[in-house]
């Protein structure tokens, strides 16, 4: 193989690995079962891959009302931020029926490229499933969305009266008349 070959080879092989990685922002998210059968949500705004600094993030929910006081803990709120530079409040939903925004004060507390900032949380009734982040500049003109961990609207449904389970259930109380009955009228001799 001359080395002209061997370059366009391993150069190819460099642009394929260079656009597999991710090459933006994202919203780590983690959650913890607690005692009382609430979780609590914990987020990284990982900016290490980023293409923008990151002025303020969102999370949309699929539920209309969130059940935790949006407002940061400094504010009188249940959300923690990362620091006193971070606001935390209700949003506008890019993507569902709710949101949780969490806003930089300025540019020295943005997530700046290859930086990331943790210290985010809130606590939740609602069980862990897939919710949508999104990242923002300051002047709105970057963004970014993805996928993280996060309160979700889990709807449990009643199975109707068909089906194998109501056949169960009518053998079921044919069986108990029918023991009743034995007992209420011994067999003559």
């Amino acid at each position: 193989m001359n080395l002209l070959r061997k370059l366009s080879v391993i150069t190819a092989g460099f642009l394929l690995l260079a656009s597999a990685l991710p090459s933006r922002g994202n919203v780590i998210g983690t959650s913890t079962a607690n005692l009382d059968g609430s979780y609590t949500y914990f987020y990284v705004v990982d900016n290490t891959a980023g293409a923008f600094d990151i002025s303020s993030w969102s999370l949309d929910f699929a539920f209309a009302a969130p059940d935790w006081n949006q407002a940061d803990v400094g504010s009188g709120g249940s959300v923690a931020v990362a620091s006193v530079d971070w606001l935390a409040g209700p949003g506008i939903p890019v993507v569902g029926l709710s949101a949780q925004d969490f806003l930089s004060l300025g540019p020295w507390s943005d997530v700046l490229i290859g930086t990331s900032v943790d210290g985010f949380s809130f606590t939740s009734w609602f069980a862990p499933g897939s919710v949508t982040f999104s990242e923002f500049d300051a002047f709105g003109e970057s963004s970014n969305q993805g996928k993280t961990v996060g309160p979700s609207a889990r709807i449990d449904t009643v199975p109707e009266g068909g089906g194998s389970y109501s056949l169960l259930a009518a053998a079921f109380l044919a069986g108990c008349a029918y023991a009743r009955r034995r007992v209420a009228r011994p067999l003559a001799a």
